[in-house]
């Protein structure tokens, strides 16, 4: 993992280059922004409903 530094070529980078590939962090990472959009979603649907609700009265 990491860039080999011993070689100032691209030439050398073979597959994905960021920390955490192979193990579970980008799975960690992925579920925990789809929480947070799903969050978001739900809470800005019962502001909007709540706000039209208003707006009809």
């Amino acid at each position: 993992m990491g860039f080999p530094y011993n070689e100032a070529t691209w030439n050398v980078v073979d597959g994905a280059m960021f920390m955490g590939w192979g193990g579970v962090t980008p799975f960690f990472y992925t579920l925990i922004s789809i929480i947070i959009c799903i969050v978001v979603l739900l809470w800005g649907d019962a502001i909007e409903k709540s706000k039209y609700e208003e707006a009809e009265k």
